[in-house]
């Protein structure tokens, strides 16, 4: 029996018969297949060649792959100072923000800071903060892989803020607060104060409420920080809308502003339904809490609205608990205690963002109390 050779032998060499040769994959294929993949795998693929390389360093990709990526448990812990869970690196270290995979990192106890992607264990040393910062958040612009860090402090009972571009600038920027240095001035009081963001409607900007007094009279205040154009964009509650500040809430309702006030077994909200026109709803919301017929709010008890998400309503009373109220069906679907310093499962979604501009600052590691 005759044996057709799978290789022919000639002048030209060896030749692999069309029978057996493989198939090419289009790239654009490549690129699907490759976006499913965990990061560890993809640092391993950047190995093969450089077309491969560059495709996992792009920033569409890295956003592309965020987006299919499954996600990573993290240790939390109940912090008592700031009555919140904090992402845990060390026993010194706070994560103060995160966003596309980056962890924004500050020590307890100093203004040191950093941003840190555990996942391909790259971290970036940042100059320190303002000595009395109590907030910093990380905006990221998927179309640009561009990324801007915005630090708030507080400091004799006035907000300051401090910008920076990463991989730009190389310290801090201050930026002057709307109300700064003018209030006292005018002998005007700041009773409460929220800082916040909210999910996506106004992407990376940045919130602080100010509830400001003067004598009897009272107004609540939302200034909003566009960290991309550096500017402010100051509105004020309409007059009349809420009796009293004492119960006024500011919070996240489906991704807008809004302000809030229980009243009795009710909670009364008002949205700011487009921010650069001062539009709010001509309407209040009025949403019945059920639960409180049978759980009447004590006089030392505060019930705060949290955030507003389709038909859930998160609720939480000061010091305690945590409700998630379905709104449709009028019921409370779960309650969350708070252990404090017991650690906690928490998720994040790992990214590829690289650090652009990584310097290893062995003396601030060490003052973070890093090994």
């Amino acid at each position: 029996m005759n044996m057709v050779p799978r290789y022919q032998s000639g002048d030209q060499g060896r030749r692999l018969d069309p029978a057996r040769k493989a198939l090419k994959l289009p790239f654009e294929m490549i690129i699907e297949i490759l976006s499913w993949l965990t990061v560890d795998a993809l640092l391993r693929m950047k190995s093969v060649c450089k077309k491969w390389c560059a495709l996992i360093e792009d920033h569409h990709f890295i956003v592309k792959h965020m987006d299919r990526a499954s996600p990573l448990p993290i240790k939390c812990q109940y912090s008592r100072r700031h009555d919140q869970v904090a992402l845990l690196h060390s026993k010194n270290i706070r994560c103060m923000s995160r966003v596309a995979g980056l962890f924004v990192e500050k020590h307890h106890s100093l203004p040191v800071c950093r941003i840190r992607n555990p996942v391909i264990g790259h971290v970036l040393d940042l100059p320190n903060a303002h000595m009395d910062v109590c907030r910093m958040k990380c905006a990221f612009d998927s179309l640009t892989g561009d990324a801007k860090l915005v630090s708030a402090y507080i400091h004799n009972d006035e907000v300051g803020y401090e910008v920076m571009s990463i991989g730009q600038d190389g310290d801090w920027r201050a930026l002057k607060h709307p109300n700064q240095g003018l209030l006292k001035k005018n002998g005007k009081w700041t009773t409460r104060r929220q800082f916040f963001l909210t999910d996506e409607v106004h992407d990376g900007v940045y919130f602080c409420s100010e509830i400001i007094t003067d004598g009897e009279d009272w107004c609540l205040e939302v200034q909003a920080l566009d960290p991309w154009n550096e500017c402010f964009i100051t509105t004020t509650l309409p007059q009349g809308v809420f009796n009293g500040c004492k119960r006024v809430w500011v919070f996240n309702w489906n991704q807008h502003i809004a302000v809030g006030d229980i009243v009795e077994e009710e909670l009364h909200v008002l949205v700011l339904e487009d921010l650069k026109e001062e539009q709010w709803s001509q309407n209040k919301i009025i949403v019945p809490l059920k639960f409180l017929q049978h759980q009447p709010l004590l006089d030392d008890q505060v019930l705060i609205p949290v955030k507003a998400d389709c038909d859930e309503l998160k609720l939480r009373y000061k010091g305690g608990k945590t409700l998630f109220y379905d709104m449709n069906n009028e019921m409370i679907k779960k309650v969350v205690y708070k252990w404090f310093d017991t650690d906690l499962l928490g998720f994040y979604k790992p990214s590829l963002v690289s650090l652009k501009g990584m310097r290893q600052d062995e003396r601030v590691r060490h003052r973070m109390g890093i090994d």
